[in-house]
């Protein structure tokens, strides 16, 4: 079976700064962002007799069902602000999980926060296969991310973020003796990148503001946040990191 979208994001590279190749950001209205209307309506989705989506098509689902099937496999995550997807989740969430579970995974809903992933299960069988992809966050990402976690639980209401503190925050972990600024900052904004690759933040269309998604409380669980926090406080201090603190992970799925 062809490997599909992430499930697990796993932070720490072998190094504060990996080379990442910059991924163009997506754009965010903020009228979409803060609309409250969106995050009432569209709890309910019309019940259709399931049609054809293209030729050979079998399912015996409604297609809007199989949409977000797909985005429930391909996906990070699915927002409550994504009224469409959310309310057929919420409506067929029994028949999601049936099959989901087909393919090895379990759909994980947090109705507090509004948002839904799915994660790999612990199939024992050797026949059983990983449909989820693993990806990697650099040491810098996820030292980021660590701040992100901290800023949404502060403000999880509001929880936005100016591109200006992000790299304000990431400068005290450059080397006294590196004096390259306006590298360092590229590598900075590079790890911000992959943030939004990885559906962690999303920009605020026309702004130097990024929205924290609430998922990042699914990605960083609070021993994970403990494990971070103790590394990165060490590093600070100058000290040496044991090897096997490299590879910390902090999954979506929430293990």
């Amino acid at each position: 079976m062809t490997e599909t979208a992430s499930d697990v994001t796993q932070v720490g590279g072998d190094g504060l700064f990996t080379e990442e190749s910059a991924v163009p950001p997506s754009t965010l209205d903020p009228t979409d962002v803060f609309d409250e209307a969106a995050r009432v309506r569209g709890t309910r989705v019309a019940r259709t007799a399931p049609e054809p989506r293209f030729d050979g098509d079998t399912s015996q689902l409604p297609p809007d069902v199989c949409w977000a099937l797909q985005e429930l496999v391909a996906a990070p995550h699915v927002g409550g602000k994504d009224s469409r997807h959310w309310a057929v989740i919420l409506q067929h969430e029994e028949v999601l999980r049936s099959r989901l579970s087909e393919l090895g995974l379990i759909l994980e809903i947090n109705h507090e926060q509004r948002f839904a992933f799915t994660r790999q299960a612990d199939d024992p069988s050797p026949h059983s296969r990983s449909v989820l992809r693993t990806k990697t966050l650099s040491l810098a990402a996820s030292t980021l991310a660590l701040y992100l976690y901290q800023q949404y639980l502060a403000a999880p209401h509001s929880p936005v973020v100016e591109t200006a503190d992000m790299i304000d925050y990431m400068m005290a972990y450059q080397r006294a003796d590196d004096t390259d600024e306006a590298s360092f900052q590229k590598k900075v904004v590079a790890a911000i990148n992959s943030l939004d690759d990885a559906a962690i933040i999303k920009p605020v269309k026309g702004t130097s503001r990024y929205l924290i998604h609430g998922a990042i409380t699914a990605i960083l669980t609070a021993d994970r946040v403990e494990a971070l926090t103790q590394r990165y406080q060490a590093i600070a201090r100058g000290e040496a990191v044991p090897e096997e603190s490299e590879n910390g992970r902090a999954n979506t799925d929430g293990r």
